[in-house]
């Protein structure tokens, strides 16, 4: 028999919205940095911290950091709670590599050693001890993951946002670990829950897969950071940083989404030494320049860009002014 539905899961009393809301206000009156920054301090300066059922979306184009990015802000913040457990914990779902490949940076960038000489095993001795130390300290890390291994080659299930869901709250049943954040790497990647069939109809199959981050976001009650690719127009201008607009396949992104991001790595597009700046300053090109641009806030300023150092072997970013770091 169906079950019959009332409505009442959908309504809520004044009288429930005043307490709920004035829990909520509490709750951020209580523990004001209860909010998620980035971690970059001339980036939280103007960008407002995450907020539960906020979906928050990277857009780029392929090799300019956007999973880099994500990385580090995973393992950033769970670094920074590893020792307050009822923090929750920070949950990364990779459509683009095995889980094996993020523990290694993760390991790499603990260990302090270059995450291409340690794909490669080109490790002495010194250093697979770091290594070694790095996966202890891993192991007890409050980031989890959502992928394939390598080590259960067989087993590998097809990622859409229901199975992502299921697994968020299999980690909150069963293993007592409540997701704080939960990042998507990425979305043009994503499977749809029901497929539509024909090509035709991916951008709305795209556009289904954005809702259904969004709600992700609000049933969990955490924010949802979602990467997505930017389309190729941005290759065709002098600053390449995209817009709003730029999001491949769908506008669904801009709609949805309460906080954009973008990123562009000139060293990947440029063959020139510098840039010109939309203020126009030059900008030196460097191998470590990446540029960070808030494109869309709710209830906040937007519209600028930040100049950030890169160290990709060790997924090290921050301002571009600490780059001797």
């Amino acid at each position: 028999m169906a079950e019959e539905r009332t409505g009442r899961e959908l309504a809520y009393t004044p009288a429930e919205v005043a307490r709920y809301t004035l829990d909520e206000i509490g709750r951020r009156r209580d523990n004001p940095a209860a909010g998620i920054p980035i971690g970059i301090s001339t980036v939280d300066r103007m960008m407002n911290p995450l907020r539960p059922g906020e979906l928050v979306t990277i857009i780029g184009r392929s090799s300019h950091y956007k999973s880099g990015l994500a990385q580090w802000w995973a393992r950033w913040l769970a670094q920074s709670t590893v020792s307050i457990p009822e923090a929750g914990c920070a949950v990364y779902g990779t459509t683009e590599m095995a889980i094996e490949e993020l523990g290694l940076y993760d390991m790499a960038a603990t260990a302090r050693v270059d995450a291409a000489r340690v794909a490669h095993g080109d490790l002495d001795d010194a250093e697979w001890q770091r290594i070694e130390a790095a996966a202890m300290r891993r192991a007890t890390l409050p980031l989890w993951l959502l992928g394939h291994s390598l080590a259960h080659r067989k087993k590998r299930i097809r990622m859409t946002i229901r199975t992502i869901e299921q697994a968020l709250y299999w980690i909150e049943d069963n293993m007592d670990f409540r997701a704080r954040i939960v990042f998507l790497d990425y979305l043009n990647q994503l499977q749809p829950d029901r497929r539509q069939g024909n090509e035709a109809s991916r951008r709305v199959d795209v556009s289904d897969i954005v809702l259904s981050a969004k709600d992700l976001a609000l049933s969990m009650g955490c924010p949802v950071v979602m990467l997505a690719q930017s389309n190729r127009m941005t290759d065709d201008r002098d600053w390449k940083l995209p817009t709003m607009r730029d999001a491949m396949e769908t506008a669904a992104i801009e709609q949805y989404s309460d906080k954009m991001l973008s990123v562009w790595m000139p060293k990947v597009t440029e063959n020139k030494s510098y840039i010109v700046e939309p203020n126009g300053n030059r900008l030196e090109v460097t191998p470590n320049l990446l540029l960070l641009g808030l494109i869309k806030q709710k209830n906040g300023p937007a519209g600028g860009y930040f100049k950030l150092y890169v160290d990709p072997t060790r997924n090290f970013i921050g301002p571009l002014e600490t780059e001797a770091m």
